[in-house]
């Protein structure tokens, strides 16, 4: 297949998604997860790796990660328009106590425990990885809350606490891999290098920030404000592969800037929102044809991550517990869905990767996502098996 069919094989798949998602009516939370999910996706992608139906060999699959570095963009950018930071005043102060300390709590206890096992077992992870490897972990599951929610197994004001604690995650995770691009440019420069990469980078990000709000009364069409959004977008995912940064960190700032300019985003963020289900599919299209099923320490460690997450989520949701106004009974409850992780997690391995083209992110890559299935199948599984209302 040439790139240019190539193209518009992976563009045709974001059409279908996206028509998909509007059209079909989901009841049931297992179908729901599986489709909301991109599963489908995913093992389109597997099966059309160049050593299985070869549907896109290695040559187009190299001049597409561009596009896919685009969607990363895209999934940074939109996260960036949910921080309105005099819409998010509006939440108590304990919702952000409660997730801040339960994501903090989480990364440091995955932190430990995967160090330990590093010292103790024949396994060896850099520390970057590690940190990683915490990052992703610490999130709670979109997904899997929005599905509950759907499907009516959440009370509203339970419901309220975990929409938003699993979107604040997002948030910190982006943060937080932000400061792991950091580090790592840190391992490659000096100090003083580092920061002036870094300084380049947001203050190019705030000019383009500055340049959308001086257009902005411009707009007649949404058709134009989105063309503008994309250009922008591409300018800055240009400006992070050549700097080495995060795609995500530099299009979530793009976004926080924009949306807290005093501009009118409501449509342009409709317009994102659309576009975003659809777009991921193809990421996880991507993701299927990078993954890595060969090596066999592949399967230890993913059960000592499995292992080390489900002890620092039910270690950091008893701290957390008491920050919650619920019965003790529903906190429980709460800390299940938890559990789950986030899809925004196979993003970030994707971000670090197409960073630096190395095999052990690829085997991580293949951890998060098998993390990623699993336990968000097994919540939903559970919760939807009590049914009973949290």
């Amino acid at each position: 297949m040439t790139s240019v069919l190539g193209l518009v094989f992976l563009v045709v798949l974001a059409i279908i998604g996206k028509y998909f998602i509007a059209h079909v009516n989901i009841k049931k939370v297992g179908f729901g997860f599986l489709v909301y999910s991109g599963f489908y996706y995913l093992i389109l992608g597997i099966i059309s790796k160049p050593n299985i139906l070869n549907i896109l060999d290695l040559s187009v699959l190299k001049k597409a990660e561009f596009f896919f570095n685009f969607i990363l963009g895209w999934t940074g950018f939109l996260i960036g328009l949910q921080l309105n930071i005099k819409g998010i005043r509006r939440f108590p102060k304990r919702y952000f106590a409660t997730s801040l300390i339960h994501f903090v709590i989480t990364f440091f206890i995955i932190t430990i425990l995967l160090l330990l096992f590093n010292k103790l077992t024949w396994i060896h992870i850099s520390f970057l990885y590690i940190f990683l490897l915490s990052i992703v972990g610490s999130m709670g599951s979109v997904l899997g809350v929005g599905l509950l929610v759907k499907q009516g197994n959440i009370r509203s004001t339970t419901a309220h606490f975990l929409q938003f604690t699993t979107a604040f995650d997002n948030v910190l995770g982006i943060i937080f891999l932000g400061l792991v691009f950091f580090i790592y440019q840190l391992t490659h420069l000096n100090l003083e290098h580092a920061l002036l990469v870094n300084g380049f980078a947001y203050f190019l990000v705030v000019l383009l920030a500055l340049f959308y709000k001086y257009l902005d009364k411009e707009f007649k069409i949404v058709e134009e404000e989105s063309l503008l959004v994309i250009g922008l977008i591409l300018i800055v995912v240009g400006m992070a592969r050549y700097l080495h940064n995060s795609i995500l960190f530099l299009s979530f700032l793009l976004g926080v800037l924009i949306i807290n300019f005093k501009v009118d985003t409501k449509k342009i963020l409709m317009t994102v929102q659309e576009w975003e289900k659809p777009l991921n599919f193809i990421l996880l299209f991507a993701i299927g044809l990078y993954l890595n099923f060969n090596v066999l320490g592949l399967i230890f460690l993913f059960l000592l991550f499995l292992g080390s997450m489900g002890v620092a989520k039910f270690t950091a949701g008893y701290f957390g517990q008491y920050l919650q106004a619920n019965s003790k009974n529903k906190k429980k409850e709460n800390r299940h869905v938890l559990y789950g992780m986030s899809s925004l997690s196979l993003a970030m391995v994707l971000d670090a990767y197409f960073t630096n083209h190395s095999q052990p992110l690829l085997n991580i890559l293949t951890i998060i996502v098998l993390s990623y299935f699993i336990t968000n199948a097994l919540i939903l599984f559970v919760m939807n098996k009590k049914d009973t209302e949290i």
